[in-house]
């Protein structure tokens, strides 16, 4: 009797809902193994993981790794179906990965699939018919999730996302009771409930009204408002200090005045998130009291785009005329200068501050002699 060939086994379910997968997938196997002679000797297992991308799927990824290794331990994959080795949108992405696999020698099974993977004719039809299968089912899952989250949005509840600073999310059910509230990272445990946002904590409540405040009553800027919360101990979302970044996003988020938007920006089928014209969104009033009222809002939307029309040559001539023999320019330091666009600016027009000061001529590196601490710091600002 012939010794029994050594295969690993490859197991992946999409969602965490599908509680029964891996072992139905594993039980099938094993049958299968059984019955032609495979011993399995390893296990590589994605949980919870999308076929659609190779990217956050450590199995698969261990998996091709061992294969084609100097010396792996098995001969034989055995996978319940050609779905499970991926939903790829190419369909020659998942060929592609199993061939890397046959090249090193190791023989692909496809447990329930109604085919001898043997490089026949009828195999290869079979297969490449059910990766387009797989392909074109993600696309139609993906439409009709797309349009039952667009459905949920129009009618108040939060479709996708998390709670912004200053609001929380309350699982609600088709009365309008709450049931709890969400914590970051937490989901639903059922699809009977609905996720509506509220506001959080009063003292984050009053930090966010106080943030549009002195932004646009005081002139202070967002990195002068990070310093000035930092300094009282004031904590941004999940206990972090605020940055000017924080801040700004406090200022451009349009939840704060009670509207729901869903749709801003899209990731469909695994491909990197990118924005979605406007007129695509869909945006609702949402079910609580703003936070800030829309003329303040009105007016930090206008001093946050002041700088906005400015042209390469104005915003370097601008930095050029604040930049101090005396003083070592900083990100805070811009960010803190009223007359300059803020460091983001710099950043995104330049491709970093570095390069900006370059094209002024200006230099950060200390002068011989110079020990630390000789260039002046900025202050932190204090509240008015």
């Amino acid at each position: 009797m012939a010794d029994p060939i050594r295969a690993a086994q490859y197991l992946r379910m999409s969602t965490d809902d599908q509680v029964y997968s891996i072992e139905n997938q594993r039980s099938a196997i094993a049958r299968y193994a059984s019955e032609r002679g495979f011993e399995i000797v390893c296990s590589y297992v994605d949980a919870g993981r999308s076929g659609l991308t190779l990217t956050g799927r450590p199995g698969l990824q261990a998996l091709l790794s061992d294969a084609r290794g100097p010396a792996p331990d098995f001969r034989a994959i055995l996978v319940f179906d050609v779905s499970r080795w991926g939903r790829f949108q190419d369909i020659d992405q998942g060929a592609h990965y199993e061939f890397l696999c046959r090249k090193a020698g190791m023989a692909v099974e496809y447990c329930a699939d109604p085919f001898d993977n043997d490089g026949g004719l009828e195999g290869v039809l079979i297969k490449e018919l059910k990766r387009a299968m797989a392909a074109e089912l993600s696309r139609d899952m993906s439409m009709r999730l797309r349009i039952a989250k667009r459905t949920v949005a129009r009618k108040g509840y939060l479709a996708s996302g998390s709670a912004v600073y200053g609001l929380r999310r309350h699982v609600v059910d088709q009365a309008g009771r709450v049931h709890g509230v969400l914590e970051a990272g937490e989901r639903k445990v059922s699809s009977r409930y609905r996720v509506m946002l509220a506001p959080g904590p009063p003292s984050e409540v009053a930090t966010v009204a106080r943030i549009f405040r002195l932004y646009v009553l005081t002139g202070l800027r967002p990195g002068g408002i990070a310093a000035l919360l930092n300094g009282e101990g004031v904590t941004a979302v999940a206990g972090r200090t605020w940055s000017a970044g924080c801040v700004r996003r406090v200022l451009r988020n349009d939840t704060y005045l009670g509207v729901l938007t869903f749709g801003r920006r899209s990731c469909p089928l695994g491909e990197r998130p990118g924005p979605m014209p406007q007129e695509s969104w869909t945006q609702v009033e949402a079910s609580f009291e703003p936070l800030v009222s829309r003329d303040l809002f009105a007016d930090a939307q206008r001093l946050m785009d002041r700088y906005r029309r400015l042209s390469d040559e104005e915003a370097l001539a601008r930095l050029a005329r604040a930049v101090s023999a005396s003083v070592r320019m900083t990100g805070d330091l811009i960010d803190a200068n009223p007359d300059l666009p803020c460091a983001a600016v710099y950043r995104n027009r330049f491709g970093g501050l570095k390069k900006a000061y370059g094209l002024i001529g200006y230099s950060r590196t200390r002068k011989p002699g110079q020990g630390p601490g000789r260039w002046p710091r900025l202050s932190s600002p204090t509240s008015p």
